[in-house]
């Protein structure tokens, strides 16, 4: 049986928690098992994708606090986290002078917009972004949200692909 068939079958509560692992929003992952049955992955990517695209600047700020930061080891003991790990596998194995290095420049973004610095880290190397962060960091507010929403788009994205795998 396909991860979408698999997912489709769910209890909504099942749905949901599964949900939940890829963007962590009670009401995004409400609203998206709801949303079920999907015909395809890409249908499921679509609706997930669209409820991003209809948070609220709040709701956002508040999803995007709730994920890891960039460079700091969130540990197996949960799905995300080793989810978190593996996509973040350029900076956490990077020597100790990349990860103070890291953990200065996600302090000076938490004091400048007030939540974690976000980003799709999978496949980049920490000097890419490392310096995406060091941009970032000389944005306004609104530019900043629009790129923390597009990067959790592709946190989301990639994440919905892994969880038709897991369920299998």
């Amino acid at each position: 049986m396909s991860g979408i068939a698999i997912l489709n079958a769910m209890s909504a509560d099942a749905a949901r928690d599964a949900l939940r692992a890829c963007c962590p929003s009670g009401r995004w992952s409400r609203e998206l098992a709801a949303r079920r049955p999907f015909s395809s992955a890409s249908a499921l990517i679509d609706a997930g994708t669209g409820l991003l695209d209809g948070m609220t600047d709040a709701e956002l700020v508040e999803v995007i606090s709730r994920h890891d930061p960039i460079g700091i080891d969130p540990g197996e003991d949960r799905l995300t986290g080793r989810w978190s790990r593996r996509e973040q596998s350029g900076v956490l194995g990077g020597d100790a002078a990349i990860r103070a290095e890291f953990a200065e420049l996600n302090r000076r973004y938490r004091e400048r917009f007030g939540y974690v610095y976000l980003v799709c880290a999978a496949g980049r190397s920490a000097a890419g972004i490392r310096d995406d962060l060091v941009r970032r960091l000389r944005q306004d507010e609104e530019g900043e949200l629009r790129t923390a929403r597009a990067e959790l788009r592709g946190i989301v994205e990639l994440r919905l692909g892994r969880i038709l795998e897991a369920v299998r």
